[in-house]
């Protein structure tokens, strides 16, 4: 029984999270009056804000257009 109860206890701990995660979101998009493009251009704005101060790292998004190298010849010469 004691394997159960730390299923149920992981559970609920991630329940617990899952919530204040959305409570959070919500306080802040509210601080917005919910409205989209004022919360994106704060979301964006404190990204700009950590990527200056060094300390977070981010990935990059992929280019929207596939790089084409300016050789398509795969034609070798012997």
């Amino acid at each position: 029984m004691e394997d159960r109860e730390i299923i149920e206890n992981e559970e609920s701990t991630e329940c617990e999270i899952v919530k204040e995660v959305r409570e959070t979101r919500h306080k802040i998009s509210a601080s917005f009056d919910h409205d989209v493009g004022q919360l994106v251009a704060h979301y964006q704005a404190l990204e700009q804000k950590m990527r200056q101060s060094g300390k977070y790292r981010f990935a990059e998004l992929p280019n929207a257009e596939p790089k084409i190298s300016e050789s398509t010849d795969t034609e070798t010469s012997d």
